[in-house]
C-alpha cells in the first residue's frame, strides 16, 4: 500500500511540474494595431497545448477494441505488515483467520511466511461502450480474469497445541493457501501518447482455495478447501511495442490489490479448526498482452498541427476526418476545431504578411493581407480593420511612388501604378482618372514633338477636362503649339486646321501679350478662310442639334440605369466603359469596376457575377 501511495505521489509532482514549466521563460505576445492584436509569436503552442496533451491527446483515435489475452505474473505478501522499516513484521494472523473457538492458539507468521507468486490473465475483453455508443475518448475493457496464487515458503501451523483441543486437528501441515479465483473484470485505459497507456483495472468474483500442505509429499491436501467471494483493483503502465501492427501488443507493469474473503470452509473430516479467512494481497506485477485498435487517425495528427498553430493545414486534415469518420463519437469536437481554424486562419495568413512587411516583401505581404481578408468568416471588426489599416498603408506607399514617378513624366508607370492599387483600395481608384490625364497629357506633348498639332492640341483639350489641375500646363503646351502652327498656318487649307491654328495663335496672344504684326496679319488672313465656311458650320451645327435632339429622344426612350441590370444592358445603354478594372480581392465571385468619364467626374458601376449591384458619382 505504501509503494502504491508513493507512486501515485510521484506521478501528480511529474504531471504539475511538465504544467508549471510550459510557462518558464515565455516571452510577452507581440502588439499591433495600437495593442488590440496580439499575435502570440514567442510560444510555439496554441492555448491549451498541454491540457489537451494530458487529457484530449488521442480524442480522435480508433478504439481499442477487442483485447484477446493479457498475462501478467508476479509476487506479493498476504495480510498486513506491521513494525518499522527496518524491522518488519508480518504480526499475528488473529484478525484475519478466524476458529472453531476462542481458545484455539493463533497463528502467527514471520514475513518470510507470507510472500508468494501469482498467475493472472484477461481472457476475451471487449471495449462493449464502442459497439453502444461508439466512445473512443477512453477505453473500456470488459471480459473474464483467471489467478491462481501460492505462497513461497509457508509457515507449520501448531498441530501439538491444536491438537489438545481435538485430535483430528494434530496434523503435521503447513498453511499455505493456494487460491483460484474467477472474476468479471472490467479496464479502464487512459493513453495521454500514442507508445504509452495507464491501466485501471477492478474485478468481482468467485475464489476458491486449498490451503494444507503436506510437508512429507510437498503436495497441497485437496481437504479442507473453501470457496468466498474476492475482489481485485490494480492500477499500472504499458507501453506499446509495435505501434504500427493491426494486431498489437504491449508490456508493462501493474500494483495490484486484492482482498479474498474465504469464507466457506469444506472440512468433512474435521482436520482444522480454521471457519474462515481473508487474505489481503499487495503485489507487483509484469505483464504481456495483445490487442486490436487504438490507431491514432488523421484526426490527432490534424490536432497536433493545430496546436503548433499551423491553422490552414489543420483544416485540411480535419476536414479529411469527418470524410473518412462521419460517425466517430467525437465528431462534434473535429467541427468545432473547424470552426476555430476558419477565425484564425485569416489571423495566421496576417501574420505571415507580417513578417515579409518585415522584411520589406510587400508585394508578398500584401497577398497575404489580401487573402486573410478573403478568409474572414464571422463578423471579427478587430481583423477586418487591422487588414483594412495595412492595406491602406500600401496603397498609400505606392501611390506616393506614383507621384514620384509622375513628377519624373512617366506618366505610364505612374498610371499603371495607380492601377495596381486601384485593384485593392479606393485610395487609387480615386485617383485613376488623374493619373489617366497625365498620360493623355504625355500623348500630346509626343505628337506635338514631331508637329501633329492638331491631334497634339485634341490630346491637351482632352486631357485638360479631366483634370483642371493641368490648366496652366495646357495653355503653355497650347502657346507652343500656336507658335508651331503660326509657321504653318499658311499652309493650312482644312477647315480643322485652319480653326485649330486660329484658336492657337489667340492663346499664344493671350499668353503672351501680343504675338506680332505678323501673327496678328495671319489670324486676319485665317478668319477670311473661315467666313467662306460660315454656311458649312451653319449646315454642321444645324446637324449637331438635330442629332443631339435624336440623342435626347433615343434616351427617353431607352430604360433607365437601375441596380440589376445585367452587362449587355449597360453596353447597349453607357456604350463601352473608359475604364475597367478586375477586383482580385474576393476569390468567391468575378467584380468589375466600369468606369465612365462624364462633365463633373465620374461614373462608377460595380458587377458582381456580371450584374449591376452599386452606382457612384464621383
Amino acid at each position: 500500500m505504501y509503494l502504491f501511495k508513493t507512486n501515485q505521489f510521484l506521478l501528480i509532482l511529474l504531471f504539475i511540474g511538465t504544467i508549471a514549466g510550459q510557462s518558464q521563460d515565455e516571452e510577452e505576445p507581440k502588439t499591433f494595431l495600437f495593442g488590440l492584436i496580439k499575435l502570440d509569436t514567442s510560444s510555439p503552442y496554441e492555448e491549451g497545448y498541454w491540457v489537451d496533451k494530458w487529457f484530449r491527446a488521442r480524442e480522435f483515435s480508433t478504439p481499442i477494441t477487442f483485447m484477446p489475452i493479457e498475462i501478467r505474473f508476479g509476487g506479493g505478501f498476504n495480510g498486513k505488515i506491521s513494525g518499522s522499516f527496518a524491522s518488519p513484521s508480518a504480526g499475528d494472523m488473529d484478525n484475519w483467520i478466524w476458529y472453531d473457538s476462542e481458545e484455539i492458539e493463533p497463528f502467527n507468521q514471520e514475513m518470510i511466511n507470507i510472500f508468494g507468486t501469482s498467475l493472472d490473465m484477461d481472457l476475451m475483453m471487449i471495449n462493449i461502450p464502442h459497439f453502444v455508443t461508439n466512445t473512443s475518448w477512453m477505453n473500456v475493457l470488459t471480459g473474464l480474469n483467471y489467478r491462481s496464487s501460492t505462497l513461497l515458503n509457508p509457515k507449520s501451523i501448531p498441530y501439538e497445541e491444536w491438537g489438545t483441543n481435538n485430535e483430528t486437528w494434530n496434523l503435521n501441515r503447513k498453511f499455505s493457501p493456494s487460491v483460484t479465483e474467477y472474476l468479471i473484470t472490467n479496464t479502464l485505459q487512459w493513453q495521454p501518447f500514442s507508445w504509452w497507456y495507464m491501466n485501471f483495472r477492478y474485478g468481482y468474483g468467485w475464489a476458491s482455495s486449498t490451503f494444507y500442505l503436506n510437508p512429507d509429499t510437498e503436495q497441497i491436501e485437496p481437504e479442507p478447501n473453501g470457496t468466498g467471494t474476492s475482489m481485485a483493483a490494480a492500477l499500472g503502465i504499458r507501453f506499446i511495442i509495435d505501434p504500427g501492427k493491426v494486431n498489437r501488443f504491449s508490456i508493462g507493469v501493474d500494483l495490484r490489490h486484492s482482498y479474498t474473503k474465504i469464507n466457506n470452509i469444506i472440512d468433512p473430516s474435521d482436520l482444522t479448526p480454521m471457519n474462515r479467512f481473508d487474505l489481503a494481497n499487495y503485489g507487483i506485477y509484469f505483464t504481456l498482452s495483445a490487442f486490436y485498435g487504438g490507431k491514432n487517425t488523421i484526426g490527432d495528427e490534424a490536432k497536433g498541427i493545430y496546436f503548433r498553430k499551423d491553422y490552414i493545414s489543420a483544416k485540411k486534415k480535419f476536414v479529411h476526418f469527418l470524410k473518412q469518420f462521419p460517425a466517430h463519437a467525437n465528431r462534434y469536437r473535429a467541427e468545432m476545431y473547424v470552426k476555430e481554424c476558419n477565425k484564425k486562419i485569416p489571423y495566421q495568413i496576417m501574420d505571415e504578411g507580417l513578417l515579409f512587411d518585415d522584411k520589406g516583401e510587400t508585394e508578398r505581404a500584401l497577398g497575404k493581407y489580401l487573402s486573410a481578408k478573403s478568409k474572414v468568416v464571422t463578423n471579427d471588426t478587430l481583423i477586418i480593420n487591422a487588414l483594412g489599416f495595412r492595406i491602406n498603408e500600401i496603397a498609400r506607399k505606392w501611390m506616393n511612388q506614383a507621384e514620384i514617378i509622375l513628377g519624373n513624366e512617366q506618366y505610364i508607370e505612374a498610371y499603371q501604378l495607380v492601377k495596381k492599387v486601384a485593384q485593392f483600395s479606393d485610395i487609387g481608384t480615386r485617383a485613376l482618372k488623374r493619373f489617366q490625364s497625365y498620360v493623355i497629357l504625355g500623348e500630346g506633348k509626343k505628337l506635338q514633338s514631331i508637329v501633329i498639332l492638331g491631334k497634339a492640341m485634341n490630346k491637351y483639350t482632352e486631357a485638360l477636362e479631366m483634370n483642371g489641375e493641368l490648366e496652366f500646363e495646357v495653355k503653355a503646351l497650347q502657346y507652343q503649339a500656336g507658335i508651331q502652327l503660326a509657321d504653318l498656318a499658311n499652309k493650312a487649307d482644312e477647315f480643322e486646321e485652319i480653326q485649330m491654328a486660329v484658336q492657337s495663335l489667340e492663346r499664344a496672344r493671350e499668353f503672351a501679350g501680343g504675338i506680332g504684326n505678323r501673327n496678328e496679319q495671319l489670324i486676319i488672313d485665317l478668319r477670311s478662310k473661315l467666313s467662306d465656311l460660315d454656311k458649312h458650320k451653319a449646315r454642321i451645327g444645324i446637324d449637331e442639334r438635330m442629332e443631339e435632339a435624336r440623342a435626347i429622344q433615343a434616351v427617353a426612350r431607352s430604360p433607365r440605369l437601375k441596380i440589376g441590370m445585367t452587362v449587355p444592358q449597360i453596353q447597349e445603354l453607357l456604350g463601352e466603359p473608359h475604364e475597367k478594372i478586375s477586383r482580385e480581392n474576393d476569390i468567391d465571385h468575378a467584380e468589375e469596376l466600369w468606369i465612365y468619364y462624364i462633365k463633373d467626374g465620374t461614373l462608377q458601376l460595380s458587377f458582381q457575377d456580371y450584374q449591376l449591384f452599386k452606382i457612384e458619382e464621383i
